[in-house]
């Protein structure tokens, strides 16, 4: 597939997704929120390249309140700048990550930390799909230090055995759903674990828009470890996100990878089954889709391998 039918398949999905949840916006509006999107990131890639990661004992005044322990955020804004500034802030980071995530940015955090001046021990990251990752990660806040998750990170998401079902929330928004994993937040709250949610927020407009951090949200505190807590700290969470997104729904950088989240609903075939209706087949990165013309839904075909065995 050439680069410019990826364009146009991601344009696509792009579309889809938003419209799913925002069913109203006509499709100009989506148009103008795409393109408004890509300008979003090619302002990221400037901002990382123009960031100056040396830069020690910055936004220190954003982040007096910000303590040991889970730190949720989420793929908004120039979301990679995140770990750069904490780390400039003086916090000891361990980034939970996918394998793939890792072996794509591993030399780029370590001439952050070269250029910082920094032992390998200010910044860690830890394999998501490590079978030893919990106890790992129940050591880094035992040691005093951060651990910053992507609550809507989406690598390995499309895995659905029934093992994973029970680890995930389904959270609603605008006019569909989509998922959290919500294993962490129960851990957090079995080992009486510290929990707080951070993002970055937009500071003007345009090719002119600058990001700065937004003020750190408790979300599960020590000691709070009733069943009403949790279901606080859900809501808490669920606020923030809905915040984020008020701010500048275009700057949520996963909205091109939603369609991941909505495998749970590919058993509900109104899409094949409705008379008329037309699914178009095709492939991206590796994996085979059906495009549901009518409903504007993305379904990924998944074999099921215990007919073949």
């Amino acid at each position: 597939m050439n680069n410019q039918k990826k364009i146009e398949l991601q344009r696509l999905m792009w579309m889809a997704n938003v419209q799913a949840f925002y069913p109203d916006k006509m499709t100009a509006e989506l148009q103008t929120g795409y393109q408004r999107w890509q300008e979003h990131r090619q302002n990221f890639q400037r901002l990382y390249v123009e960031q100056q990661p040396e830069t020690k004992g910055i936004v220190v005044d954003k982040l007096e309140t910000l303590h040991p322990g889970i730190l949720f955020t989420f793929h908004f804004g120039p979301y990679r700048l995140l770990p750069r500034l904490l780390v400039a802030a003086g916090y000891r980071l361990t980034l939970l990550v996918s394998a793939t995530v890792l072996e794509r940015e591993q030399e780029s955090y370590r001439l952050m930390l070269s250029r910082m001046g920094l032992s390998p021990e200010h910044f860690e990251c830890l394999d998501a799909g490590d079978p030893l990752v919990l106890r790992k990660l129940l050591h880094a806040v035992a040691m005093d230090r951060i651990v910053l998750v992507f609550l809507d990170a989406n690598e390995s998401s499309v895995k659905m055995q029934e093992k994973e079902r029970a680890g995930r929330l389904r959270v609603p928004f605008g006019g569909s759903y989509f998922y959290w994993r919500s294993n962490l937040l129960k851990l957090a709250h079995r080992y009486d674990l510290p929990v707080q949610a951070l993002h970055l927020k937009p500071d003007g407009a345009g090719t002119t828009q600058s990001w700065q951090l937004a003020e750190p949200r408790v979300i599960l505190n020590s000691g709070s470890k009733t069943p009403e807590a949790l279901l606080e700290a859900l809501t808490s969470l669920q606020q923030t996100f809905q915040e984020m997104i008020d701010l500048d729904w275009t700057a949520w950088e996963n909205w091109a990878l939603i369609h991941h989240y909505l495998e749970a609903d590919s058993k509900n075939t109104r899409g094949l089954t409705r008379q008329g209706g037309w699914m178009l087949p095709f492939s991206f990165t590796d994996k085979a889709y059906l495009f549901d013309l009518f409903n504007k839904r993305f379904y990924e075909i998944i074999a099921n391998k215990e007919k073949f065995n």
